[in-house]
């Protein structure tokens, strides 16, 4: 998991949790999840120091979250600031408003981003950053 989180990077706790979540999660529960979502998400986040990361989720064939571009081509890339991730994964943040106000930027396919909200529910909701 520790591959995962980057100093400096805020989201990246928040993407690991979600990969110990998918990790935990009994094949039937990631078939359900990858049959529900089934789209490859790529995200790009730049943090206050204006430093890049790239970590991608994989809800189409692994279910599987990693740091850095995955196996399978994404779907959706999603670049965003590592704030603006954070707020959007913890609900602080509607995707909508982020795409509209220009702190969300989507290339690929736009609606499959709308599914997101069905992946970071997935988060523990208690998790507090």
């Amino acid at each position: 998991m520790s591959d995962i989180v980057v100093p400096g990077f805020k989201s990246s706790e928040l993407i690991a949790e979600l990969s110990k979540v998918f990790d935990a999660y009994s094949p039937e529960e990631k078939a359900a999840l990858i049959k529900k979502v089934n789209g490859v998400f790529e995200f790009v986040i730049k943090n206050a120091d204006g430093k890049t990361e790239t970590f991608t989720v994989d809800c189409k064939k692994e279910g599987k979250v990693t740091r850095g571009k995955g196996k399978q081509k994404a779907d959706a890339i999603l670049t965003l600031k590592d704030q603006d991730f954070v707020d959007l994964a913890t609900g602080k943040l509607n995707g909508q408003k982020a795409y509209m106000s220009g702190k969300l930027k989507i290339k690929g396919q736009i609606m499959l981003a709308m599914k997101l909200d069905s992946v970071f529910k997935s988060l523990n909701p208690t998790a507090k950053l």
